[in-house]
């Protein structure tokens, strides 16, 4: 997993545990693509202030993920749900349409559940 992708991760599962503006800043650095220096601007701070917030920001989300580890069992849980996706698959040719079709449903259903939350 990138570097980008594991921090927008830590986000979703602790961003809430970022004050107000630590989430702002974050957000508009990490998932809106603004520079540092772009931030400051926009907050009339200095680029270290951002950065500061940002690397603090950073640092938290660390942290809970260290004690918490809930990114790291997502993780392992979607590489679970994907083998299962594809034994799933490998099963499909040898089966009836009538069994195809249910199979599929399966898959559906499961991979929803990663990409969802299983809404």
């Amino acid at each position: 997993m990138d570097e980008l992708t594991k921090i927008n991760l830590l986000y979703d599962f602790y961003g809430d545990f970022l004050t107000e503006k630590q989430r702002e800043i974050f957000e508009l650095h990490f998932l809106n693509d603004l520079s540092l220096g772009e931030i400051a601007e926009n907050y009339g701070v200095t680029r270290q202030g951002v950065y500061d917030i940002v690397k603090r920001a950073q640092d938290i989300l660390t942290e809970y993920e260290e004690k918490l580890g809930m990114v790291r069992r997502f993780a392992g849980l979607e590489k679970k749900v994907e083998k299962i996706l594809q034994s799933l698959k490998e099963l499909e040719p040898g089966l009836s349409e009538d069994y195809r079709i249910r199979i599929r449903k399966i898959c559906d259903d499961v991979a929803s559940l990663l990409k969802e939350g299983g809404e």
